[in-house]
């Protein structure tokens, strides 16, 4: 039988740092599924929906809403309660022209209001990319999906941002991470930060804040490329 022996939940104390629980009012909390974010850095979509947003009281109203068929992750319908929304997942709720964007700042997630025209885009870092059958490259993005191109078409390294076109999931253009590029640091003690790539050095990125011109030092799996529409929408 399917999920025999799969929790569905978790204890408050023992959920994800990158939660924002309320650890002292509440015993449990909804365990995120299997899906394109892993547990450490996903929120349930009824999570996304009753304590994050609070546009639902409790997990029944949430599940009536799923059930309308209202609530879109990345451009599809979602009826999952425990559906993983990980990091640059679009959540989109058109009924009432609400639409956000999940980052990380300071290490917690967070969903960011974005302007309808910007949640037609999801940015997908290139995580690693291999030659498969018949000499196709497989590109293999941050949200766990992999993407085929032919070898002629092949313009990416690992570190660039695909920027897909939703609902259809097709690349619609990409981010190279280059000096001077728009970035977005993901993780570490530096996670919000807006900033422009000044330097790679081995496994070290340099980056200029936008705001101020601090000088940051990162890891250069932990840099974002986005553009100046994430930037704005961010800001």
């Amino acid at each position: 039988m399917a999920g025999h022996g799969c929790s569905r939940h978790l204890k408050a104390l023992a959920a994800p740092s990158a939660l924002r629980v309320q650890r002292k009012e509440t015993k449990f909390v909804k365990k995120a599924g299997a899906g394109p974010a892993e547990l450490k850095g996903a929120m349930p979509l009824i999570f996304v929906l009753r304590d994050a947003l609070r546009l639902a009281g409790d997990a029944r109203e949430a599940k009536k809403v799923f059930n309308e068929k209202s609530v879109f992750v990345d451009g599809r319908v979602v009826r999952d309660a425990g559906f993983p929304v990980g990091l640059m997942s679009v959540v989109s709720i058109p009924v009432i022209n609400a639409f956000y964007r999940l980052v990380i700042r300071k290490n917690k997630l967070e969903l960011k209001a974005i302007p309808a025209e910007n949640a037609g885009v999801k940015y997908c870092r290139v995580e690693d990319k291999k030659t498969v059958k018949k000499g196709r490259i497989q590109l293999v993005l941050h949200d766990g999906r992999s993407v085929l191109i032919e070898k002629e078409e092949d313009r990416f390294k690992t570190g660039d941002t695909l920027k897909l076109e939703l609902p259809k999931q097709e690349i619609k253009s990409f981010l190279k991470l280059e000096k001077n590029a728009f970035c977005y640091v993901a993780h570490g003690k530096h996670s919000g930060a807006l900033a422009k790539l000044a330097s790679l050095e081995g496994k070290t990125a340099k980056l200029t804040t936008i705001e101020g011109g601090t000088e940051l030092i990162t890891l250069k799996d932990y840099v974002f490329v986005v553009d100046e529409d994430f930037v704005k929408a961010m800001q």
